[in-house]
């Protein structure tokens, strides 16, 4: 008797070095999905798992899509730039690459994948990783806020785009995240002050995260597109006073 397999779902995963991607990685290669991690350069340590496929890819370098995306079920795009800059101080290159890194990326690949049938028949599931700085402002965060807040229409036109395929495209926005770099990152005092305004007085982690993008990566799903799930125990739409 010949027993039947289910082959296990594919995602690519844009992004795989950084916190939220390498998060993402590690994730569904635990929840045994097939893991192609997607880097624009080698790195010194990319985690190796019998489930996890890294591949070097610039996307906006004019590369050619590597032949081992292929069959996808899922893509996220975790990829991203940030800096500090205000209007008054505002580097227009710097912008532009910003730009470039949060929106080009995401736009020029997903093109790429599209033109080479990267995605399986019938409906794929795609998820960006955006901020809730999309939707409200932060001080000193001009060019980040500006290209998250692109990020919007980006989602919402290519769910229209790609609606006749049965793909559909969702959102993730998280927060501010409970993560070493997080805490290199911010003095003790802005990681209490980022508590005390946060419902719970703690911060999300990748795992929180993770668990939603896994949801938006479902084929459990067929109609939710073009949508946006914030991940931050509330902060954005709460004032703790």
């Amino acid at each position: 008797m010949v027993v039947a397999t289910t082959a296990r779902p594919r995602i690519a995963i844009f992004g795989a070095s950084g916190a939220i991607g390498a998060g993402l990685v590690a994730w569904f290669a635990e929840r045994e999905w097939d893991v192609i991690a997607i880097i624009r350069r080698v790195a010194a340590d990319t985690g190796a798992h019998e489930q996890v496929t890294t591949v070097v890819w610039d996307p906006l370098a004019n590369e050619p899509v590597p032949t081992s995306l292929r069959q996808l079920d899922a893509v996220v795009w975790a990829q991203g730039d940030n800096c500090t800059d205000n209007i008054a101080d505002l580097d227009y290159k710097r912008h532009m690459r910003m730009y470039e890194a949060n929106v080009g990326h995401v736009l020029v690949s997903m093109n790429a994948l599209l033109s080479a049938g990267a995605l399986v028949s019938g409906g794929a599931r795609l998820c960006v990783i955006s901020s809730i700085w999309q939707n409200i402002a932060r001080q000193n965060k001009l060019s980040y806020c500006i290209t998250k807040a692109a990020l919007q229409g980006l989602v919402r036109s290519v769910s229209l785009d790609l609606a006749d395929e049965g793909h559909v495209i969702n959102a993730v926005l998280p927060g501010a995240l409970d993560t070493p770099m997080t805490r290199a990152n911010l003095s003790a005092e802005q990681i209490g002050r980022l508590e005390a305004a946060t419902p719970g007085a703690h911060l999300a982690g990748i795992a929180d995260v993770a668990a939603v993008v896994e949801f938006c990566c479902s084929p459990a799903h067929r109609s939710i597109t073009g949508q946006f799930l914030t991940v931050d125990k509330g902060f954005s739409h709460a004032r703790i006073v």
